[in-house]
């Protein structure tokens, strides 16, 4: 079937469930008008239409709303009295139950996730638009894209195809907030019609590892004892490893703390960018002495991306810090393969080149590979061997010869 087809169908099938006619084999379920199509991120034959990248969290459901513990009375003799009363955040793994039923073949498990799944929306108002629903750092969350989910991405990339895309006509990032708590409400409703399916999943994170699901119809979630997790690279870009990322994730939350309490309740779910200036020049000593407290030259090369990704200042000591840290001369010796080399070099030299120019009056970035993208353009090769790469040490101890 072609992409054309292909989307006219996922329309066909999610304008039905809207219209009460659900097909639990296709992952299609609706509640009051909302029709709901849940998929797997299908990165190899590309029929999930899009990948994960530029979307972002629009809202937390189940543990974190009051209308999951009010409904639960919906599962009947699966809860107790006391469950209805002191909700238990494991009762979010019902949601699993039924995603598993919707897509038998989903993953469970992973760093900081236990499923990730997209899904396709149409409201009442005939409003379609994609988003995601995953459980993560903050239990079970649905995601979306944002008008300006582009700023974020390489401009030769898309999120979606351009088929695909003609069809979206709302961002649910617009919701008001009575809407959004009623779209919240249908997919919650939906949801508990779908019978629920055994799963289970080792969820990760940095205080430990969970073994989570659901056995005989009921959630169970099981410590495990806490694995050395080992650091994973991709490609030898300056935020080509999960090191990177965690960096990266550590300076945006150190920039989103400094919002007032008055901030907080203007911008429930969704920051403006025109504050992220405000918010870094407030942070800015604390991310200098984040970068110092990890002991690692890659801490402060990711501090110099996200500063420029931001166009907001850097003085010139921090420049010059940077560039002290990025120096060849500390990993020339490391890399065992001569084209591992003659690539990290090269982005290094890009990345210390766009630092000494920069002079924070416009957005400056450096190339980016996802996991995603690498493991996409090996498969288009025919390439199946292992993405994974050499680790580089970037210990501050590690000095140059």
């Amino acid at each position: 079937m072609g992409l054309i087809l292909r989307i006219n169908h996922l329309i066909k099938l999610v304008s039905e469930a809207a219209d009460g006619k659900e097909n639990f084999k296709e992952g299609v379920i609706g509640f009051n008008n909302y029709g709901f199509i849940f998929r797997n991120f299908d990165y190899i034959s590309k029929n999930s239409f899009i990948i994960g990248d530029g979307s972002s969290k629009l809202c937390s459901i189940g543990a974190f709303k009051d209308i999951y513990r009010k409904s639960l009375e919906l599962q009947g003799p699966l809860k107790s009295p006391k469950d209805l009363l002191n909700y238990n955040p494991k009762h979010d793994l019902y949601f699993g139950g039924a995603l598993r039923t919707l897509v038998p073949n989903m993953k469970f498990g992973g760093y900081e996730s236990l499923f990730h799944v997209w899904m396709f929306v149409k409201t009442p108002k005939s409003q379609m638009f994609p988003a995601t629903f995953y459980y993560g750092q903050s239990g079970t969350s649905i995601g979306a894209w944002s008008p300006d989910y582009r700023v974020f991405l390489f401009a030769e990339e898309r999120t979606f195809p351009q088929e695909f895309e003609s069809n979206m006509n709302f961002t649910p990032f617009n919701f008001s907030a009575v809407e959004l708590e009623e779209f919240i409400e249908a997919l919650e409703l939906a949801l508990y019609k779908v019978p629920i399916s055994d799963f289970e999943g080792v969820y990760e994170h940095d205080l430990g590892r969970e073994l989570m699901g659901i056995k005989s119809g009921k959630p169970f979630v099981k410590t495990l004892e806490k694995e050395r997790k080992e650091i994973e690279t991709w490609s030898y870009s300056i935020k080509g490893n999960d090191e990177a990322s965690n960096l990266n994730s550590d300076f945006i939350d150190i920039m989103i703390d400094q919002l007032t309490p008055e901030e907080n309740k203007k911008y429930p779910r969704n920051i403006p960018e025109s504050m992220d200036a405000i918010l870094i020049e407030r942070a800015y000593d604390q991310l200098i002495a984040h970068a110092y407290m990890k002991k690692s030259r890659l801490a402060f090369m990711v501090l110099g991306v996200f500063l420029m990704l931001h166009g907001s200042k850097i003085t010139e000591g921090l420049s010059q810090t940077i560039l002290k840290y990025s120096d060849w001369e500390y990993e020339k010796d490391q890399l065992k393969n001569e084209k591992d080399r003659d690539e990290r070099k090269r982005f290094l030299d890009d990345f210390r080149e766009k630092i000494k120019n920069y002079n924070g009056t416009k957005v400056v970035k450096v190339p980016f590979y996802s996991v995603t993208r690498v493991l996409n353009e090996k498969r288009e090769k025919g390439d199946t061997t292992p993405i994974w790469r050499q680790n580089i040490d970037y210990s501050i101890k590690a000095s140059p010869d």
